[in-house]
C-alpha cells in the first residue's frame, strides 16, 4: 500500500476529501464522535507526506489536552517518525508558550505565573474584601465567570465599566479592574488571559504576528466552531498571512 493509500486508509468519502484538500480554507462540519480530531491528524501526516510541508510549519490546536496527545500519537504513528516535531496544542498552552517567550514587548515577564481555579477564587476573595463586598450577596465565583465571560468577548476593565447598567455589573467592574491589577501585581495570568493577551501581543507587536503567522503555513483547529471571539480572533491573526 502507498504512502497516500495508507494515509488514507480507513476514511470515508468526505474524510479523505477533507484530508487531500489543496490550498485554501476549510471548514469540516460534522457531529460528536464522527472522527473530526482524526481527520486532522491524517491531514498533518497528508501535508508532510504527499505536499512535502515541514512539519514544524503546521500548527494544530486543540481544545483539550486529551485531544491534542491523541492527534499527536495518530499522525507520528501515521507518519511513522517518533522523534518528530509536530507543533501541538491547546489554545491555552500554545499562548502560553508564545507569551514567555515574547510577551516581554507588552510587558509580561517570561517568569509569569498561571493562576488555576483555585488560586482566582483565593485572589477574588481578597479582592472582594478589600472593595468591602459581601461575599454571601456576590459569590467569587460569579465575579469570575461574569469576568471570565468578557474577557473571552475580549472586553477590557474600562470597556466593561461603560457597558454596564445594573448593580451586579457595577460590583463585577470594581471587581475586574482590581483582579486585573492584583494579577499584575502578583507577575501572574489565569487561563483567560493567556489567550487575551496573546492578542494584543500580536495587535500590538507586528514583528511578532508576523514571526507566527509566517511560521505556520497551515493552521488546524479541531471543534473549530466552538470557538469564543477571543480564540477565533487568535485563528485569524495566526492566518492572516495566508489570505
Amino acid at each position: 500500500m502507498g504512502g497516500a493509500e495508507t494515509i488514507l486508509n480507513g476514511l470515508n468519502e468526505p474524510q479523505k476529501a477533507a484530508v487531500s484538500h489543496g490550498e485554501g480554507p476549510l471548514l469540516i462540519l460534522a457531529g460528536p464522535g464522527s472522527g473530526k480530531t482524526r481527520v486532522i491528524a491524517h491531514r498533518i501526516a497528508w501535508l508532510v507526506k504527499e505536499m512535502g510541508v515541514p512539519p514544524w510549519r503546521i500548527l494544530a490546536v486543540t481544545f483539550t489536552n486529551k485531544a491534542a496527545r491523541e492527534m499527536r500519537e495518530r499522525a507520528r504513528h501515521l507518519l511513522a517518525a517518533e522523534g518528530i516535531e509536530l507543533h501541538m496544542g491547546t489554545f491555552h498552552s500554545m499562548c502560553a508558550r508564545w507569551l514567555r517567550i515574547d510577551g516581554k514587548s507588552i510587558g509580561i515577564s517570561p517568569d509569569f505565573v498561571i493562576y488555576d481555579d483555585a488560586d482566582q477564587v483565593g485572589l477574588m476573595k481578597r479582592v472582594l474584601e478589600a472593595l468591602d463586598v459581601n461575599p454571601r450577596r456576590f459569590s467569587p465565583r460569579s465575579i469570575l465567570s461574569a469576568i471570565s465571560n468578557a474577557k473571552n468577548e475580549m472586553i477590557v476593565p474600562e470597556e466593561f465599566a461603560r457597558r454596564t447598567h445594573d448593580y451586579f455589573g457595577e460590583v463585577v467592574a470594581r471587581a475586574y479592574t482590581r483582579y486585573q491589577e492584583a494579577l499584575r501585581e502578583a507577575s501572574a495570568l489565569d487561563f483567560d488571559d493567556l489567550l487575551l493577551e496573546t492578542v494584543r501581543l500580536f495587535q500590538q507587536s507586528p514583528a511578532t504576528l508576523d514571526k507566527y503567522a509566517g511560521r505556520y503555513l497551515y493552521v488546524l483547529i479541531d471543534e473549530f466552531q466552538d470557538t469564543n471571539p477571543v480564540q477565533y480572533t487568535l485563528a485569524r491573526q495566526l492566518a492572516s498571512g495566508h489570505g
